[in-house]
C-alpha cells in the first residue's frame, strides 16, 4: 500500500515537513528518536459560519510517545483540508503546552482546533479530518510529527494511570487452559501497573493452582506448576465492530513464552475468569461447527510464529504471520462486518481475513484479553531468559 506524501512550508520557521516524516532543526538530528503520535477521542465537526464567526469547534485528546525527556510539547499547526479562497481561513489552532514525563510520553487534553473562518465566511464544510502537527523542543532541537483525528467516537480508553488496574478489568487467578497443555498459574502478583504501563511478568517460579466452576466449586484440583504469569480481561465491556488501538512491547522470541493480545466472544466473558475450558456453560466449544465460538487473536506470539493474526472458524483456525520484535509498537485492529485486519505503527501488516474470501467474520460482541501463557503450543520457556515481561501502555476502542 503506497503512502501519499505532501510537503508543507511553515512560513514562520522555514521548516519543511513531509507527512509521516520528521524535521529536526539543529546539528544533532541523528540522535533524535522519531516520535510516535497517537490521538484518541473527539470527532471533527464541520465549519458553521454565522455572520463571519465560528460556531463549531473541536475538542480532542492527544497522547504521544518517544519524545526526548523534559521536552516542551505544543500543537503548532492544523491543515484542516477545507476548500476556501483563503488558504489560512480554516487553519486556526489554540496553542497548548505539556511537559513530557520521564518515560518520554505526554498527554494534551481538551485543546481546541477551530474549523471555520473568522473573516468573510468563505469557508466550506469540512470534508475530511484535519492533519495537525505536534512540536517537541529539547534544548536547541525541535522535532515535528503529524497526527490526525481518529474517525468516530471513543467507546473505551485506558492509559493505565495510577498504581492498579481500573475496575474495567478483571485479573485472572487460576490455571491456564488445560486442553492446550499449559503449564502456568495465572497469579495477581504477576500483574502490575506503574508509570502508565500495564506489565505482565512471567517467572520460572512454581505455584499451586487449579480452576473453578461458576458456582465456585473446584473444577480441576489444585496442582503444582512450574511457572507464574498474568492474565487480564475486560470485566463487562464488549463491543461489535470498530477499531482497537494498543501500544505494546512484547517479550523477545528467545524467551519461548506465549504472549497474546486477543478477543473472545462475550458468551465466554463470565466463564473465563473461572476456567479457560470451552464447551462449558455459556462458552461454546472451540472448532465445533454451529457452536457459536468466537475468537480473534490480534497479536499472538509463540514458537516460530512471532507473531500472528488468527481467526477462529467453525472447524479450523487460519493464521497470518507478521513480524514483531521486542520494541514498543502501536497496533491497530480493524473489525467490520466483512473483514478484520491488522496494522502496526500505521502501516498495514498484510494480514487480513475477509468474507469475500470465504472467511466467517464474527458479528456478535467480543471482549479483550491480555496475557502470557507457557507450555503447550508455546513450548517450554527458556528459563535463562526469564523473567519476561509483556507491557501495554494504552488501549483505545473507537466506532464510526
Amino acid at each position: 500500500m503506497s503512502v501519499r506524501r505532501f510537503v508543507m512550508i511553515l512560513a514562520s520557521t522555514g521548516l519543511v515537513l513531509g507527512l509521516g516524516g520528521l524535521v529536526v532543526v539543529g546539528t544533532t538530528a541523528s540522535a533524535q528518536t522519531a516520535p510516535s503520535i497517537k490521538l484518541s477521542g473527539g470527532t471533527p465537526k464541520p465549519c458553521s459560519i454565522n455572520r463571519g464567526t465560528v460556531t463549531n469547534n473541536c475538542s480532542i485528546h492527544v497522547k504521544g510517545s518517544n519524545w526526548p525527556r523534559s521536552s516542551e510539547v505544543n500543537v503548532v499547526e492544523c491543515n484542516a483540508g477545507i476548500l476556501s479562497s483563503d488558504p489560512n481561513a480554516c487553519d486556526r489552532a489554540q496553542e497548548v503546552q505539556a511537559t513530557v514525563r520521564n518515560s518520554g510520553r505526554f498527554s494534551l487534553k481538551d485543546f481546541t482546533i477551530v474549523l471555520g473562518s473568522i473573516g468573510d465566511g468563505s469557508c466550506t464544510a469540512l470534508t475530511r479530518p484535519p492533519t495537525c502537527y505536534v512540536q517537541a523542543t529539547d534544548g536547541a532541537e525541535t522535532a515535528l510529527a503529524p497526527f490526525s483525528f481518529t474517525a468516530g467516537r471513543t467507546i473505551f480508553s485506558d492509559d493505565f494511570s495510577g498504581t492498579s488496574l481500573d475496575s474495567a478489568w478483571t485479573v485472572i487467578d487460576r490455571h491456564g487452559e488445560y486442553a492446550q497443555g499449559e503449564t502456568e498459574c495465572n497469579v495477581p502478583g504477576a500483574v502490575s501497573v506503574a508509570g502508565n504501563i500495564l506489565s505482565i511478568t512471567t517467572t520460572a517460579q512454581s505455584a499451586t493452582c487449579g480452576d473453578f466452576n461458576l458456582d465456585g466449586s473446584v473444577r480441576h484440583a489444585p496442582t503444582s506448576w512450574p511457572y507464574t504469569t498474568g492474565d487480564v480481561q475486560w470485566r463487562s465491556f464488549n463491543f461489535t465492530y470498530g477499531t482497537v488501538t494498543y501500544r505494546a512491547k512484547f517479550p523477545a522470541q528467545v524467551t519461548s513464552t506465549w504472549p497474546a493480545i486477543w478477543f473472545l466472544g462475550s458468551n465466554c466473558q463470565a466463564t473465563n475468569p473461572q476456567t479457560a475450558d470451552t464447551g462449558y456453560a455459556s462458552c461454546p466449544q472451540i472448532e465445533k461447527p454451529g457452536s457459536g465460538y468466537r475468537e480473534i487473536d490480534t497479536t499472538e506470539c509463540y514458537q516460530n510464529e512471532w507473531c500472528q493474526l488468527a481467526l477462529a472458524q467453525p472447524s479450523s483456525f487460519p493464521v497470518c504471520q507478521y513480524p514483531v520484535d521486542a520494541n514498543w509498537h502501536t497496533y491497530t485492529f480493524t473489525w467490520t462486518s466483512k473483514s478484520i485486519s491488522m496494522s502496526m505503527d500505521g502501516q498495514p501488516t498484510g494480514c487480513s481475513f475477509t468474507s469475500a474470501h470465504g472467511y466467517r467474520i464474527p458479528h456478535k460482541p467480543m471482549f479483550m484479553l491480555i496475557q502470557t501463557q507457557t507450555g503447550g503450543s508455546g513450548l517450554t520457556p527458556d528459563n535463562s531468559q526469564l523473567p519476561a515481561v509483556l507491557q501495554v501502555s494504552d488501549v483505545t476502542v473507537t466506532q464510526p
